[in-house]
C-alpha cells in the first residue's frame, strides 16, 4: 500500500529541518560570539601592555635627562644652561601629559609627584633622582611583558 505524500507531511519535514538547521546557526552564533569576546579580551590586554610600554618609555626618557642635567649642569655655561633647561622641562610637561590621561595609579601618581615642582635646575637632587627612578621602576613592572608573549 502506498501512502499519497501529502501537504501536511511536506509541512511537517520542513518544519523539522527549519529547527535543526536554526539550532545548528545558534550553535555556530554562540561560537562566533565566544570566539569575537576572547579577542576583544586579547586586544584590550595587548593595547593595555601597549600603553604602559609606552608610558615606561616617556617616563624613563625623563629620568635619563634628569640624570643628564644633574650630571652635566654645572659644566654649562648660563645660556646653554637655560636651553637645557627648558628642553628637560618641554619633557616633563610631555611626560605629564601622557601621564594624567592614565587612571589614578599609584605607579603613575608617584610618576607625577616626583617630576612636579621644578622651580631651578637645583631641584635635581640626588633624592629627587632617586625618586623619579623609583617611580620609573613602578611604570617598568606594569609594562612588564608576559612571559608567554616571549615564548
Amino acid at each position: 500500500m502506498r501512502q499519497a505524500i501529502t501537504y501536511e507531511s511536506v509541512s511537517l519535514v520542513v518544519a523539522v529541518a527549519s529547527l535543526v538547521l536554526s539550532a545548528v546557526a545558534t550553535l555556530v552564533a554562540k561560537s562566533s560570539l565566544s570566539q569575537a569576546k576572547q579577542v576583544a579580551d586579547r586586544d584590550q590586554r595587548d593595547w593595555r601592555q601597549r600603553k604602559w610600554a609606552d608610558m615606561y618609555l616617556k617616563a624613563d626618557e625623563t629620568y635619563d635627562a634628569l640624570d643628564r642635567f644633574h650630571v652635566l649642569s654645572d659644566s654649562w655655561d648660563t645660556e646653554e644652561r637655560e636651553r637645557e633647561c627648558s628642553d628637560l622641562m618641554r619633557l616633563i610637561r610631555g611626560a605629564h601629559a601622557m601621564a594624567v590621561v592614565f587612571p589614578q595609579n599609584p605607579a603613575v601618581g608617584a610618576f607625577l609627584s616626583s617630576t612636579a615642582v621644578f622651580k631651578d635646575e637645583k631641584t635635581v637632587s640626588d633624592d629627587r633622582l632617586s625618586k623619579v627612578f623609583d617611580a620609573v621602576d613602578l611604570i617598568r613592572q606594569k609594562a612588564l611583558l608576559p612571559a608567554a608573549i616571549l615564548e
